[in-house]
Formats: structure tokens, C-alpha cells, sequence
């Protein structure tokens, strides 16, 4: 299954002045530099949602943990700012008329 995805005009115009002007529109390290940057960003933002979307979509709960673990740590959300477990939010009492 193909899947696109979406990038800023600004790296699109980026990639197509590097690849069709090259040097003679701004210096091509510079640009090319400026391109690196900014795919890096775009795949970290890939990655992250891949994960995030593991993590919501796994049938088992220690998939689903593992899943939420390789998320945060993607994100770089240190150990000691976690809780143990993903958090659910309390049920209503039973007597509870909502």
C-alpha cells in the first residue's frame, strides 16, 4: 500500500531549487544543509507518529506497553517523568446518574 506524505512549500521549493538550480540560486551546501535539517525533522515526525499510533492501536497490553516505552523514548522523555503504567482515567461510581 503506497502512502503519501506532506511536506512545506518552503522544502518543497528547497528541494527544487537544489536539484534543478544547484549552485547558481544560493550556495548549494548551504541549501543542501538547510534540506538535511529539515528531512530529518519531517522523518523524526514520521517515526513519532508511527509509534504513537502502535501504542494506541496494539491488541494486547504488553504490546501496547512496549509500544508507549518506544514512544517516550523516541520523544526523549526521561525515565524518572513517567508513570509506571499508561494512565485511565477513573470509572464513575456505580451509584453515579450521569
Amino acid at each position: 500500500m503506497s502512502r503519501q506524505i506532506q511536506i512545506d512549500r518552503e522544502l518543497f521549493i528547497d528541494l527544487c531549487e537544489f536539484f534543478f538550480l544547484g549552485s547558481e540560486y544560493r550556495g548549494e551546501e548551504w541549501l543542501a544543509e538547510d534540506i538535511r535539517k529539515a528531512l530529518e525533522t519531517k522523518l523524526d515526525k514520521i517515526i513519532a507518529r508511527e509509534l504513537f499510533t502502535k501504542y494506541k492501536r496494539s491488541p494486547s497490553g504488553e504490546e501496547r506497553e512496549a509500544a508507549r516505552k518506544a514512544y517516550l523514548d523516541h520523544k526523549g522523555i526521561l525515565k524518572d517523568w513517567r508513570t509506571d503504567e499508561e494512565y485511565h482515567a477513573p470509572e464513575p461510581p456505580d451509584d453515579w446518574q450521569g
